[in-house]
C-alpha cells in the first residue's frame, strides 16, 4: 500500500497489478481509513486509468460470492449514477422491458449513489424482494430470464472501504468499480455515465475485461443514460475495439424528452412511473424507457438499430407482457413461483 501511495503521490500510475495489490488489502480490512482515504484521493486528483479501474475490479471480483448463470448470454443495464438529475430509475425499469423483450438480463445494483432512488430503493417499491439469496436468483434466471444481484449481499468485503467513502465528498474509484463487478459477469452491458471523460474510462476498462459486447452512453444534460433532449454519445466496445458513435431521438423515432420531465422525489414517485409505462400510460418516462431498451436490445444482439429496438420494446410493453413479467418477478422473488410458463423464452444467440 505505501507503494502505490508513493507512486500516486508522484502523479504517476498504477500498474492493473500494482492497483489490483493496494485494492485487495483495502478490501481484506488491511489498509487504515488514513491510507484508504489517501488513495482514493490522490487517484481523483492524478484520474484514473483504465489499467487502474481493470486492476480494482480484479480484486473486487475475486473476493465476491461466487454466482454462475443457469442461462447465457446474460445482459446487465448497470450504471455508475452520479448524474445527480433526481430522476426516474430508468435502468431498472429497462432491465424488465429487456427481458419481457427476450433477453436475459442479470441486473447488479445497490441504494442510490446520487438520486432520489437506487435501483434496490426502486425494486422494493414494486414489491420485489431484493434480496433473496443466491439459490432463489439463478431460479429467477432460469424461469423468468431476469434477476437483481444485489451488491452487498455479493460483494460482503467492500464493507471495509464503505465508513471512508461516505466521508467523501466526491466520487471515488469504487463508484466506476460497481457497473463492472456484478457477479454473473455479464456477457453484454449498456453501461450509462454521465461526463464523457468516465466514458472513455469505463469503455477502454471493459474492453480490457473482456466483456462480450458493451455501450457505454452519455446523455445529453449529463445524463447517466440514454436521453432524447439531444444527441446520446456512445462508446461501442466489442471484440477488443471501441468505436464512437451518436443516437439522436430521430433515429428511435421518438419525440424530445427534457430530463426535468423525469424527476422524481421519492423511490415510491419512480416505482409508480414505472408501473404507469408497464401499464401502457404514453409520456416523457415512457419514450426515455423505450430508448433505454432499444439500446439495451441492440447490445444483447436483439435490435439492430434503434427504431427496431423501440419497436420490439414497445411490443413487450404494449401486449402486457413488461407488466405481467415485473409481476411474476415480484412473487418469485418472494419464493412463490405460480404458474410456470414463461413469459420470457430464450433468445436466440446473436
Amino acid at each position: 500500500m505505501c507503494s502505490a501511495l508513493e507512486t500516486i503521490g508522484d502523479g504517476r500510475h498504477l500498474t492493473r497489478e500494482a492497483c489490483r495489490a493496494a485494492v485487495a488489502r483495502i478490501v481484506d480490512g488491511q489498509a487504515s481509513e488514513a491510507a484508504l482515504a489517501a488513495f482514493l484521493a490522490g487517484l481523483r486528483v492524478k484520474g484514473e486509468t483504465d489499467a487502474e479501474l481493470a486492476g480494482a475490479v480484479d480484486a473486487v471480483r475475486s473476493r465476491m460470492t461466487p454466482f454462475e448463470p443457469p442461462r447465457r448470454p446474460v445482459l446487465d443495464t448497470c450504471g455508475t449514477g452520479g448524474d445527480g438529475s433526481s430522476s426516474l430509475n430508468v435502468s431498472t425499469a429497462t432491465a424488465i422491458v429487456s427481458a419481457a423483450s427476450g433477453a436475459i438480463v442479470a441486473k447488479h445494483g445497490n441504494r442510490s449513489a446520487s438520486g432520489v432512488s437506487g435501483s434496490s430503493d426502486v425494486l422494493e417499491r414494486l414489491g420485489v424482494a431484493i434480496d433473496p439469496g443466491p439459490e432463489l436468483l439463478a431460479d429467477c434466471l432460469d424461469e423468468l430470464g431476469l434477476a437483481f444481484f444485489f451488491a452487498p449481499r455479493f460483494h460482503p468485503a467492500l464493507k471495509h472501504a464503505a465508513a471512508v467513502r461516505k466521508q467523501l465528498p466526491f466520487r471515488t474509484l469504487f463508484n466506476l468499480v460497481g457497473p463492472l463487478a456484478n457477479p454473473a459477469r455479464p456477457d453484454y452491458q449498456l453501461v450509462g455515465v454521465p461526463d464523457r471523460r468516465l466514458a472513455l474510462l469505463m469503455a477502454a476498462a471493459l474492453s480490457r475485461l473482456g466483456v462480450t459486447r458493451a455501450a457505454v452512453v452519455t446523455g445529453p444534460e449529463g445524463l447517466d443514460e440514454v436521453g432524447l433532449s439531444g444527441p446520446t454519445e456512445v462508446l461501442w466496445v466489442e471484440s477488443g475495439r471501441i468505436e464512437p458513435a451518436s443516437w439522436t431521438p430521430e433515429q428511435f423515432g421518438l419525440p424530445p424528452v427534457r430530463a426535468e420531465q423525469l424527476r422524481v422525489c421519492s423511490p415510491e414517485q419512480s416505482a409508480a412511473l414505472i408501473r404507469e409505462v408497464l401499464d401502457g400510460q404514453n409520456g416523457p418516462a415512457r419514450h426515455v424507457i423505450l430508448a433505454n431498451s432499444a439500446a439495451a436490445l441492440m447490445v444483447a444482439g436483439l435490435a439492430d438499430d434503434p427504431s427496431s429496438g423501440v419497436k420490439r420494446a414497445a411490443e413487450a410493453i404494449d401486449s402486457g407482457k413488461a407488466r405481467a413479467l415485473l409481476d411474476r418477478w415480484a412473487r418469485f422473488s418472494l419464493g412463490s413461483s405460480g404458474p410456470r410458463a414463461s413469459t420470457n423464452p430464450s433468445p436466440p444467440r446473436p
